[in-house]
């Protein structure tokens, strides 16, 4: 598995949270009109996770719709580092809810103790709840809503979520199918399409276990960054930053997308998300892809060497929103260096480039959990005169 992959497959993973319940509403679930009572019981929820994998094209995607790929983060989950930040709605099972019905809007957050406090009136086997949820919350806002064809939650959902990035290194992911264990120990086998949930009877000193599994919502580009071998040998490129935005058709930076996500529950095993639509919005929005300033990655503190004994790099990746998206603008910071290791020069490569247009394996729309390699070749036109100013300021060639 490479690092993006590998960072992506753990961000849907790892999980945090946060004691305390938020009382503030969405625009389709209100908090206020379900204070609290004299009889109510506040438990502690915690949560484990698993997730689905990205898929590197359309044909192994399509083979595996079928599967559902659970895993555990580990025996001890609540040790493991969280990641990225967490929703979850908990409604009640019943016909024709009302928007008090929806109890409350649970926020885990990045602590090393997964989990939540909830008040909950009704516990035991005859009162069963709908979990759904959405992950990471960097969006304006988010919300629930019954199904335009049902009339409870235990059908499915409609999740409305406002001010997503259209460019992102979080993983938007959705719960796809919840579970029920005993203990913080993973006990169950995990479906996607099941939603309903139990709340042990107690009043006092409760703890609720969940299981939950995400999918992934946007698809995950990364860079594959190469050296032309023959120029390898007479000079190093030591990348310093990458950015990248995403254009519309006429050149305008698109800054957001509104996301609506039908949730479709079923006993069947099979995929629950009917659908995934995205409405794009024009704004800035610029990504930074990789910064050695900034990195955490001690192998790439002096930048991402490309030299002579470098093959290539697949560090720098990114999410995005699915659809026809096909141009992007990438700038890339870098410095030369001579065979002595001698700094020639700064510059900055600015490349927009189409994906519909590319060499090989051309991209004209993606899908959600789809995967995607952008290969970049630094490939000077003439380097056998080392006077030529192209020695010294190679261009960048985007899947050459």
């Amino acid at each position: 598995m490479n690092k993006i992959q590998t960072a992506t497959y753990y961000l849907g993973l790892l999980l945090c949270l946060m004691s305390g319940l938020l009382l503030e509403a969405c625009s389709s679930d209100s908090t206020s009109d379900s204070r609290p009572d004299n009889s109510s019981s506040e438990r502690t929820v915690r949560l484990s996770a698993g997730a689905r994998q990205y898929h590197v094209d359309e044909a192994e995607m399509a083979s595996a719709l079928g599967l559902t790929r659970t895993v555990y983060p580990g025996t001890d989950w609540t040790t493991i580092t969280p990641s990225d930040n967490m929703l979850v709605f908990v409604a009640k099972d019943k016909e024709n809810p009302s928007p008090s019905d929806v109890l409350s809007r649970l926020f885990y957050s990045m602590t090393t103790d997964w989990q939540s406090n909830i008040t909950i009136t009704d516990a035991g086997s005859d009162n069963n709840y709908l979990i759904y949820g959405f992950m990471p919350i960097d969006a304006e806002n988010v919300s629930i809503s019954l199904l335009s064809t049902n009339t409870n939650y235990k059908a499915g959902a409609t999740m409305s979520i406002k001010g997503l990035k259209v460019l992102t290194q979080t993983d938007p992911c959705v719960i796809v199918g919840v579970g029920k264990q005993e203990t913080s120990t993973p006990d169950v086998t995990l479906k996607w399409g099941a939603f309903d949930f139990t709340f042990k009877e107690g009043t006092s000193d409760v703890i609720d276990y969940m299981s939950i599994l995400l999918d992934h919502i946007y698809s995950c580009y990364h860079f594959k960054v190469k050296i032309d071998a023959d120029y390898a040998q007479l000079r190093t490129i030591r990348i310093t930053k990458m950015t990248l935005e995403a254009l519309n058709n006429d050149g305008q930076t698109l800054g957001s997308v509104n996301a609506t996500v039908n949730i479709q529950a079923n006993t069947t095993n099979s995929n629950p998300l009917s659908s995934v639509t995205f409405g794009r919005n024009v704004g800035a929005r610029m990504v930074t892809l990789f910064d050695k300033k900034t990195t955490t990655n001690t192998s790439y503190t002096n930048g991402i060497v490309l030299d002579k004994n470098t093959s290539d790099f697949q560090e720098a990746g990114f999410c995005l929103a699915p659809g026809d998206q096909r141009i992007f603008r990438l700038t890339t910071e870098y410095e030369v260096y001579d065979r002595d290791n001698k700094l020639i020069r700064t510059n900055t490569a600015t490349n927009t480039f189409n994906t519909a247009n590319f060499k090989d394996k051309k991209i004209t729309n993606t899908a959600p959990g789809l995967e995607h390699t952008i290969q970049i070749i630094v490939n000077p036109t003439y380097f056998y005169v080392l006077s030529d100013s192209d020695l010294d300021n190679p261009p960048f060639d985007i899947n050459n």
